[in-house]
């Protein structure tokens, strides 16, 4: 893009630093932070603020980082204004996107670009409200040194990730942070703040403030909902259930997009979400290692196991860690499996899994209340997922993961109630090791809602069978006259207790078992996660 004839642009234009209004916040839009939240992150940016760097220990920059309309920027500017009340200081708040989107010929020069935002978030003129007459203004670097001052300063940054969007030379980006440090950082009372729709943008930041030895990010985690009850009254959503919160990531700003969306309007991200997957699917990237890999991170949270054009669809830890939103990640799994452009195909059992996760969301999404289904529909997509990611642990599911089992499900036999009938009805795999998972239907099947038949080889197997109860209780021993021998049979409790243990020929996994089991993603899901919302 050609770049525009930029206009000269004089200080006068700004008003004083310590005079910069804090950003303006719609009235009609409900919280996204609570006090709580709100309170403990500006004192851990004050904490930042009040330092200096020194021989070792240097100031941490400090990054929000969350999904695509997730809720950074009500975030942001809500700190924004505590910050501005609590100190003596010029508060700054600039984005990269809405109002004052970055242009393309901009992107060469990413300092010109903070500095023309600077200059537009301390305009004088405040009933000019609109961004053009600022985009095309030749505001220079030393511009806003000048105006700063001495004076103490704090600048939040909104979707610093948009310059990425435009890959440049590694020297425009490293003068782009060293601008930021020296201006805003290595002094007391001088810092900033940024969002970021991934965690990947503050690594990147990070290496280019200091090259030889990067320099850490603090990153705070942005707010998840506390009580479904809470949830319903802020956002007008008394149809609201505890499985439409969690489908959601217990992300406030998209279930009060969700909320929109009932009311036939159109709100949430899936462009953003689209565009993800297509940039995946475009570049090759989309393999059988790697759609594995993604499994992976359920477990792990490994953020480099997840292709880097979704890391915008997950959520981000305080540690780093990705999480899984089943909103986003269920749209991922169908479009990798279905999609006639991934190529080479990926494998049919592969596929197939994929799909299976991706409709045991939406069931999970549709349970009602008090029906017991969710709990066994989210467990069903611990194992597929433990099996895809070849992770397996030492009490759940017990298999050696140096294998490489493939997967498939038993057509759902609704009139058996007979165990060895059931069995029976598992199919001899195309290959070896293979593993096969049962579910039976019938209300009289006894003891069972889910059977896995591993087949080690053509003539070594090993049968699984388990039960899910949300709550506490423990069920009749489930030894009977079946000739059907079990490998082990699990009781997975919603409520599970410390310690595991062995009663009535159950295995009972504990408390922090289950956890391991379910992983980074689906720790947070669990029936005894849930009953605290």
């Amino acid at each position: 893009e050609v770049t525009p004839r930029l206009r000269p642009f004089r200080l006068k234009e700004l008003l004083p630093p310590m005079e910069v209004p804090p950003p303006s916040i719609s009235s009609t839009d409900p919280t996204f932070v609570d006090e709580e939240w709100l309170s403990g992150s500006v004192q851990s940016v004050i904490s930042h603020y009040e330092s200096e760097d020194e021989d070792v220990l240097r100031v941490r920059p400090t990054a929000f980082i969350r999904c695509s309309r997730g809720g950074k920027t009500r975030a942001l500017k809500e700190m924004a204004r505590r910050l501005k009340s609590s100190l003596h200081a010029s508060v700054i708040f600039v984005s990269f996107h809405d109002f004052t989107p970055i242009d393309e010929w901009e992107a060469t020069d990413h300092i010109a670009a903070l500095c023309r935002r600077i200059a537009f978030a301390a305009r004088r003129n405040r009933s000019e409200t609109y961004f053009a007459n600022f985009s095309n203004a030749d505001v220079k670097p030393q511009h806003i040194v000048e105006w700063l001052g001495n004076n103490p300063r704090i600048l939040l940054i909104d979707e610093l990730n948009v310059l990425e969007y435009y890959p440049v030379e590694s020297k425009i980006s490293s003068r782009f942070a060293f601008y930021l440090k020296k201006n805003f950082l290595m002094q007391k009372n001088q810092y900033f703040v940024f969002s970021s729709h991934y965690v990947s943008a503050a690594g990147t930041l990070a290496t280019y403030l200091d090259i030889s030895s990067p320099r850490l990010v603090s990153i705070i985690e942005l707010p998840l909902i506390r009580k479904v009850c809470d949830a319903r009254e802020i956002f007008n959503w008394p149809e609201m259930n505890l499985r439409h919160a969690l489908f959601y990531g217990l992300v406030p700003a998209l279930i009060y997009l969700a909320r929109l969306e009932n009311n036939g309007e159109k709100y949430l991200p899936f462009s953003k979400r689209d565009n993800g997957i297509d940039d995946c699917i475009k570049k090759g990237i989309v393999t059988n290692k790697s759609v594995r890999n993604l499994f992976s991170s359920f477990i792990t949270g490994n953020k480099h196991s997840v292709l880097e054009p979704l890391h915008e669809l997950m959520n981000t830890a305080e540690n780093e860690k990705l999480r899984w939103i089943p909103f986003h990640m269920t749209e991922v799994l169908r479009r990798f499996a279905s999609s006639n452009d991934v190529f080479p195909p990926l494998e049919p059992s592969l596929q197939h899994a994929m799909l299976k996760i991706n409709k045991l969301f939406e069931e999970f999404y549709d349970t009602n209340e008090n029906s017991g289904e969710a709990w066994e529909k989210l467990f069903l997509i611990g194992v597929i997922v433990r099996v895809l990611s070849g992770q397996f642990d030492k009490v759940i599911l017990p298999l050696d993961s140096s294998k490489d089992y493939s997967i498939s499900f038993n057509k759902e036999l609704t009139s058996i109630v007979d165990v060895d009938e059931f069995v029976g009805r598992f199919t001899k795999p195309d290959r070896y090791p293979h593993i096969e998972i049962g579910q039976p239907k019938h209300a009289a099947f006894a003891h069972y809602d889910l059977i896995i038949l591993v087949h080690e080889s053509k003539k070594k197997r090993k049968l699984y069978a388990y039960q899910l109860k949300e709550g506490s209780k423990i069920p009749d021993d489930p030894v009977d006259k079946a000739k059907t021998k079990f490998e082990a049979c699990v009781l997975m409790r919603g409520q599970s207790q410390g310690l595991s243990r062995s009663t009535k020929n159950w295995i009972i996994p504990s408390t922090s078992q289950i956890k391991e089991f379910f992983g980074e993603s689906g720790k947070h899901w669990t029936p005894e996660e849930w009953k605290k919302l």
